[in-house]
């Protein structure tokens, strides 16, 4: 009820110039006095006020859900103590009480499993949650489906991984198991047909016109040779000799004076210079 319409009301009470009726005077059928009637200053009760009544198991003072008292009623993993009149203090029950879904986590949540033992037979407990290690899935921590991860069995080879503890190979390379360490600076373990081989990174990995356009993982500027070697120069960088080229041959085909890392006869070019011979036909180095 209306504050205003409640003081009207108490006064007119006070100087006895009507009985408990005042609400229906007033045409306000919610007005209820403190002696039920109306008419004596009450106001209506409300859920959220601070006082538990009639029909409410809690009242904590807020409209806040989960806190324990969710709309008067008392939240799964709480105790809430407390009488009509009164105010709730509402407390989270301790880790491991029953609660509807399962059990309560101690933060006042109701969870499906705090520890593995919660969990049927080749099943883990995650965030509070049962995974297994056979339902064909990735989830949990498992890095692939049903592998990988603190619960489950290591991955097979060309499975995802993480880390070296993830793969039944031990090697953890570019994100897959690999069949080896694969370490080297033009290997790569992702080769499309190849997940989990260990194989060489294609020539001028760097320049997507060569193999899958793969980079080289040693220094921007340079390329592979396409044999699992290191990181030699990219076509297009300055050069002295032949051998610091990834594509073999180091010349200055325009005669600019400046040599650089140059392609050889029936790779793809766009411009003369981009051959040694300073012949580009159909695309292509020619002689």
């Amino acid at each position: 009820m209306n504050g205003a319409y409640a003081r009207i009301c108490g006064w007119l009470a006070t100087l006895a110039l009507i009985g408990g009726g005042c609400g229906q005077l007033l045409g306000l059928d919610e007005y209820v006095g403190v002696d039920g009637a109306g008419g004596s200053g009450g106001a209506m009760s409300a859920c959220g006020d601070g006082v538990v009544d009639p029909g409410e198991t809690c009242d904590d003072g807020n409209d806040t859900a989960d806190d324990g008292c969710t709309s008067c009623t008392v939240d799964a993993c709480y105790t809430c103590p407390g009488t009509v009149g009164t105010q709730s203090i509402c407390v989270a029950k301790k880790a491991g009480e029953l609660c509807a879904a399962g059990l309560c986590d101690g933060a006042g949540q109701c969870v499906e499993c705090l520890v593995n033992q919660h969990c049927s037979i080749n099943g883990y407990c995650f965030d509070h949650s049962c995974k297994s290690c056979e339902d064909g899935l990735k989830n949990g921590d498992e890095t692939d489906a049903d592998c990988g991860g603190t619960h489950c069995s290591p991955c097979a080879q060309g499975k995802t991984c993480e880390t070296k503890t993830d793969c039944a190979t031990t090697f953890c390379v570019d994100g897959v198991c690999c069949g080896e360490p694969c370490d080297g600076a033009c290997l790569t373990c992702i080769s499309p047909g190849f997940i989990g081989e260990c194989s060489a990174v294609d020539k001028y990995g760097e320049d997507p016109s060569y193999g899958a356009g793969e980079a080289c993982l040693a220094s921007e500027g340079e390329a592979c040779i396409g044999n699992g070697g290191n990181c030699l120069k990219a076509f297009g960088q300055p050069c002295a000799t032949n051998i610091e080229c990834s594509t073999t041959r180091c010349a200055d085909p325009d005669m600019n004076g400046s040599k650089t890392c140059v392609k050889l006869v029936g790779e793809p070019c766009a411009l003369p210079a981009d051959c040694y011979t300073n012949i580009c036909t159909n695309s292509l180095c020619a002689m």
